[in-house]
């Protein structure tokens, strides 16, 4: 019995190579190749350059520059996320945390691994972008290194959690092992040793991340001869963040270290080491005034920590008569 031949209408000859890219360029093949604009979330909001928006931006341009030449070939701009370690502005690149460690009761010190013995390559007080997934909503914040900007292998950040906040809930589910997608560096100051008299640092919470890479770069410099007076700001006493990395760079001949603890009112219960360099209240022009006036060569301020308190120093620095070029807000 000779088996039927199957009806021309139903038979499924395959796709030739022609047919094939005729097929993936239809309108609707390049409409779902079209980037995503991002959501007002994603922005961290720090004033980066380039901003996630640019990036949009600049991803739609060579998209609809592939389209109008039906050229996908041009659409490979774009740095792959499992190419080697090499940091980059433009392109999240995954990193191993090796460690977590809960500093206080709301904030964690994280440690990422660097492959074999490189460097992270920012300069001191540079940030990162990290990027983080909650409820497939993406989100990105700004992020400081605290460890040396020379540290091989590794680098540290200061992680503080919010109850509300839709990256704590991200950092919070982070165990050792787990793979987090920086980008950078960004940020606006490049220190250079000698090239200030003197560092007033104004810092309140984790504001200190900047000031920590800046302060050790000058202390283990031996021919810097930069002083730095800092400032930290705190709730609590039992919240100051890194007190044996703060007591130790306070024992270099240029170093001076000072707190503001807004949330207590009495030297009396403080280790001795501390009660004759604490303040008890806010940071506000008064003390601004005291601080420059105690500076040993011309000062340049550095100044980070919330909207509410950068602004607020600023004012102060700008009445105590620093000038605009003389001081940076982180």
């Amino acid at each position: 019995m000779v088996a039927p031949h199957p009806h021309p209408q139903t038979a499924q000859a395959p796709l030739t190579m022609d047919e094939e890219e005729e097929d993936s360029d239809t309108e609707e093949a390049w409409l779902q190749l079209r980037p995503v604009e991002p959501s007002p979330s994603q922005c961290c909001g720090g004033g980066c350059s380039p901003c996630v928006f640019d990036l949009y931006h600049l991803d739609l341009a060579r998209w609809e520059a592939a389209r109008a030449s039906r050229d996908r070939s041009l659409l490979n701009g774009e740095k792959s996320q499992s190419r080697p370690f090499q940091l980059n502005p433009e392109t999240f690149v995954g990193f191993c945390i090796s460690a977590m460690e809960k500093v206080t009761q709301d904030t964690y010190r994280v440690r990422f691994a660097l492959p074999g013995n490189s460097q992270l390559g920012l300069w001191p007080g540079q940030h990162l972008i990290l990027r983080g997934r909650v409820n497939d909503l993406e989100i990105q914040r700004a992020y400081t290194p605290i460890s040396p900007s020379n540290a091989k292998g590794y680098f540290d950040v200061l992680i503080k959690c919010y109850q509300t906040g839709l990256m704590s809930q991200y950092v919070e589910s982070w165990r050792p092992g787990d793979t987090a997608f920086w980008r950078g560096p960004f940020g606006g100051f490049f220190y250079k040793p000698n090239q200030h008299g003197e560092l007033l640092m104004l810092a309140a919470g984790t504001g200190l991340a900047p000031m920590v890479p800046i302060l050790q770069s000058i202390t283990d410099n031996a021919e810097d001869e930069t002083f730095v007076t800092l400032v930290c700001c705190f709730k609590t006493f039992e919240g100051v963040y890194l007190k044996t990395f703060l007591q130790e760079q306070a024992r270099f001949w240029n170093v001076r270290t000072f707190f503001v603890l807004s949330q207590e009112n009495s030297a009396e219960q403080l280790p001795w080491s501390y009660q004759e360099k604490t303040r008890f209240g806010r940071l506000g022009q008064e003390l601004v005034e005291e601080l420059l006036s105690h500076c040993r060569r011309k000062p340049f301020a550095l100044v980070c920590g919330s909207a509410e308190f950068t602004k607020d120093m600023a004012r102060c620095l700008l009445g105590a008569g620093l000038a605009q070029d003389s001081y940076f807000l982180f």
